[in-house]
């Protein structure tokens, strides 16, 4: 998955080319699902852009969908996500990330990779457990004291997430920030993310975007990602 928070059409694009190629073939994959190498099992996005806000999921695979993206203009915010499940019940186009809730006071566009354990006893069979990930910050004013929570009591891999935040005050302001938690002794090269910089903005992206399978000529300045902590990808 990655992240973008920019002013650059061209960049979204490329981070998209980049991201069916790392999903199509991920190296890594087999560290947590052996025999495994394809992001297979649906994909999605939202773009919160000047001229638009775009959310599309789908159960086909990234690197078989033949979709075009939407035109975007002036300061681009943006989320896509290649899904593997590791319950393959759990496939279906609403199960596609981004997940989307709504409050009193903004809408969440919610992406994740990892694997947590809800502590409810009688949790829904047909429900992603990264929806339960994110309803614990569905109408809470401060998201990181309850994440953290999340990281420390419920991750069984790994709890990296990106969420878009979009008020419903006058001029809907818009926030794109991260979370990058897994678990010691869990494949570092699989969960580890990294910041890095494309031509007209910041991003995140996940280990899989990293690697030469990818051909992000444009991904520069490549640092670890904050570790533990909610932070921002705003420029």
């Amino acid at each position: 998955m990655f992240g973008y928070c920019g002013k650059r059409e061209a960049d979204v694009q490329e981070l998209f080319d980049g991201l069916k190629k790392a999903c199509a073939g991920d190296p890594t994959l087999s560290s947590v699902a052996p025999g495994c190498s394809r992001h297979c099992h649906g994909w999605g996005y939202v773009i919160h852009a000047d001229n638009g806000l775009f959310h599309y999921r789908t159960a086909r695979s990234i690197y078989d969908d033949t979709i075009v993206l939407p035109k975007l203009e002036g300061n681009i915010r943006a989320i896509f996500h290649g899904r593997y499940a590791s319950n393959e019940s759990l496939m279906g186009h609403i199960f596609s990330h981004p997940f989307m809730a709504t409050d009193n006071h903004r809408t969440i566009f919610f992406a994740h990779n990892g694997g947590v354990t809800p502590n409810e006893i009688n949790y829904p069979e047909r429900k992603v457990d990264s929806e339960w990930a994110m309803e614990q910050i569905v109408g809470v004013k401060d998201m990181e004291p309850e994440l953290r929570k999340v990281s420390q009591y419920n991750t069984k891999s790994a709890l990296n997430l990106l969420i878009l935040t979009i008020g419903r005050e006058q001029g809907t302001p818009a926030s794109l920030q991260y979370f990058h938690y897994f678990h010691e002794g869990k494949p570092a090269e699989y969960y580890r993310m990294f910041e890095g910089e494309m031509p007209g903005g910041r991003v995140l992206v996940s280990s899989t975007m990293t690697m030469p399978e990818a051909k992000m000529e444009n991904l520069k300045k490549l640092r670890p990602a904050t570790f533990g902590a909610l932070s921002s990808l705003e420029l």
